[in-house]
């Protein structure tokens, strides 16, 4: 279980008004770091509100669980994501208006959240005064909310990256309406963070300006209650692996790896010796590809579970694996893969060469595998299982060390830092 327990008092720091379109109970890997996130400010004594869309989303599921453990006194802003609201109230009229704006119009529909986020988040400035604004993005919509209260008030604001906007599944008109943002959101934040190099140095190519207020601050996990329970059993029965994590179709998918497994299984046939399982969204669609792999035996396909549950699966589990994004030039950090870390297990990653996934494992002295050559993967399992069968199975010291590096409570000194050299930009009788 991770160690998520409410913040202790500490001195009190300036304000931080956090914009996420993305916030618990929303289900997600962003809802997830941006509740971790609030919880270490307020530890380090940041005055945190959030400004976030309410308990209603027109894709994603709720996971009432990841409401446990913040503090009760924390102050939350909801304010509805119209796209929810159009969907809500008239569902017929919504399939269509949403397939239009979100294939041909908007770089992204969750722009219709400025609605109601801009007004709310400039009341809630009148009333509590000046305050750190700090938006996060895999959804922009936070960071153009940001923008929008950076233009009217002139606050100090910080913008968050975790993913690429403007890429290839924007048509031509959708790319110049979100250049347009991002080029203002670049210019006018007075600091620019981003999980990964490679992902700055993607999205910043054509802004080379602004290095100077560029922080690279990767994700982090909370440590875990208690103390690790070593893996028991190794090579008396199947080895248990867990990829914990959505698909999603066409773009991030295990085609590759039940093909390398499938090649594994005619040689070494894997049921009685593997288990793999995979949970999140979009997972049980492939099992008809699993079925024509014969990997029936071998393969168990599972829906979104909450966050806790996926949690303890991932403690059980012998082995984790993750899957990076093709095509991206290996600029994602997958949240999952750092999830994984405080559990002290080994991790294979299905990655492409140099890929921040990639160079994280071969750093750590973990396994990883070609994404693109089923060949490799199998050959990569067969090593693995052969392993398992000797019945010595952990992680090495290397390994462990790596782990301690994305403790939050380490990765966010940067942050805290940050917010520090804000807060003096703020009016003196704020601070």
């Amino acid at each position: 279980m991770l160690n998520d327990s409410p913040p202790a008092k500490s001195a009190l720091k300036s304000r931080v008004l956090l914009i996420s379109h993305n916030f618990p109970p929303t289900q997600g890997p962003e809802s997830a770091l941006v509740r971790l996130n609030t919880l270490d400010l307020l530890r380090r004594g940041w005055q945190v509100s959030v400004l976030t869309t309410t308990m209603d989303h027109i894709y994603q599921g709720m996971d009432q669980t990841m409401l446990d453990g913040l503090p009760p006194e924390l102050e939350v802003i909801r304010t509805p994501s119209y796209d929810a609201v159009i969907r809500r109230r008239w569902p017929r009229v919504a399939r269509v208006v949403m397939t239009v704006l979100r294939r041909w119009v908007l770089p992204e529909v969750f722009l219709l959240w400025l609605f109601s986020s801009v007004p709310a988040g400039k009341r809630w400035l009148q009333k509590h005064g000046p305050a750190i604004l700090y938006s996060r993005a895999t959804k922009h919509v936070s960071n153009v909310t940001g923008w929008y209260l950076k233009r009217a008030t002139g606050l100090p604001w910080v913008a968050h990256f975790s993913d690429p906007w403007i890429e290839r599944h924007l048509n031509g008109f959708q790319r110049w309406f979100a250049r347009q943002f991002e080029s203002r959101i670049i210019r006018d934040a007075d600091a620019l963070v981003f999980v990964t190099k490679k992902l700055a140095d993607r999205v910043l190519r054509s802004y080379p300006s602004v290095a100077h207020k560029t922080h690279i601050i990767p994700h982090g996990y909370a440590p875990l209650v208690g103390s690790l329970t070593p893996v028991k059993g190794a090579g008396q029965r199947p080895l248990q692996a867990l990829h914990a994590g959505s698909f999603i179709p066409g773009y991030r998918d295990p085609a590759n790896l039940l093909a390398g497994l499938a090649l594994l299984n005619q040689r070494l046939p894997l049921q009685g010796c593997l288990l793999l399982t995979f949970v999140g969204q979009d997972t049980t669609v492939y099992q008809p590809q699993v079925e024509a792999s014969g990997l029936a035996g071998v393969v168990r396909l599972l829906s979104s579970v909450p966050f806790e549950q996926c949690q303890q699966m991932i403690g059980q589990s012998d082995l984790l694996l993750v899957l990076d994004t093709p095509g991206y030039g290996g600029i994602f950090l997958p949240t999952k893969l750092i999830e994984y870390l405080p559990y002290e297990k080994p991790v294979l990653g299905l990655t492409e060469p140099d890929s921040v996934v990639h160079e994280l494992l071969r750093e750590s002295n973990q396994y990883f595998a070609d994404l693109d050559s089923p060949e490799d993967i199998a050959a990569v399992f067969e090593r693995l299982l052969l392993q398992w069968q000797t019945g010595v199975w952990e992680i090495s010291t290397k390994a462990r060390s790596c782990v301690l590096e994305y403790r939050i409570d380490r990765v966010n000194v940067k942050l805290d830092d940050l917010l520090n050299s804000l807060a003096a930009k703020l009016p003196k009788n704020t601070a």
